[in-house]
């Protein structure tokens, strides 16, 4: 019985995050267990615990007493604490990286990830790009061998793949990351560290400010409606 609860919890939690990942619930949004217990065919208990995982996440808040959970707002100061965070993470991992030596093996896999961001990109499969976009970093950091590096960098992950999105606003900022990638890969190859680091700095800081510009500039009232119109298209 209780791996039967723990199953559908688990299933909530992804389904959930999903939403909330893919915009399908928005920032802001009151989120009621009795209707999500309706759309997914569920009793509200699993619903329930799963939320409570959610809010750990950093994706939803509590209202409070008696009042619902809310999907998280995307903000300016969120965006700067995150990639500040971000890349506190992975120019460490970078430096530990090229300490105990890159094996050929590892640069080609980054490589092969950092092509295929690219060739998904150029058919419009936004999802995917997203995903060959942040398996990059993942396994950036993954080569730090650090455990705890790891681990931190972990806990960002869904905040940073919900407002991933936000870059579908402005396309040529998924074709910027892409080049950015190569030229870090390309400081690696060539085992300049300086380069290599001041190239994923710039990276991750010049990212930081397209999405205060996206937020700035491109949202408005049918910002959402969009988003979320083409991550379902894309999932089709």
């Amino acid at each position: 019985m209780e791996i039967e609860k723990k199953s559908l919890v688990d299933e909530a939690y992804e389904k959930i995050r999903q939403k909330i990942c893919d915009f399908e619930l928005t920032p802001g949004q009151a989120i009621s267990d009795f209707i999500l217990s309706k759309e997914l065919g569920m009793s509200r208990t699993p619903i329930r615990m799963a939320l409570q995982k959610i809010e750990s996440d950093g994706l939803i808040r509590d209202g409070g007493a008696g009042q619902s959970y809310f999907v998280c707002e995307i903000t300016k100061e969120d965006i700067i604490d995150l990639f500040d965070a971000r890349k506190g993470i992975e120019l460490t991992a970078l430096e530990l990286m090229m300490k105990r030596g890159v094996q050929k093996e590892e640069l080609e896999y980054l490589n092969k990830i950092n092509e295929q961001m690219e060739v998904v990109n150029k058919q419009g499969r936004v999802k995917q790009q997203f995903y060959y976009d942040q398996k990059f970093h993942d396994k950036l950091v993954f080569l730090s061998a650090n455990s705890r590096l790891i681990k931190f960098h972990e806990s960002l992950l869904l905040q940073f793949t919900r407002m991933r999105v936000l870059s579908y606003l402005d396309r040529s900022y998924q074709d910027k990351a892409y080049r950015d990638h190569d030229r870090v890969l390309r400081m690696i190859r060539e085992e300049n560290f300086d380069k290599a680091f001041d190239a994923l700095k710039e990276h991750i800081e010049s990212a930081k400010w397209d999405y205060i510009g996206l937020l700035t500039n491109k949202m408005d009232s049918d910002s959402f409606g969009v988003l979320s119109y083409t991550m379902k298209k894309d999932g089709d």
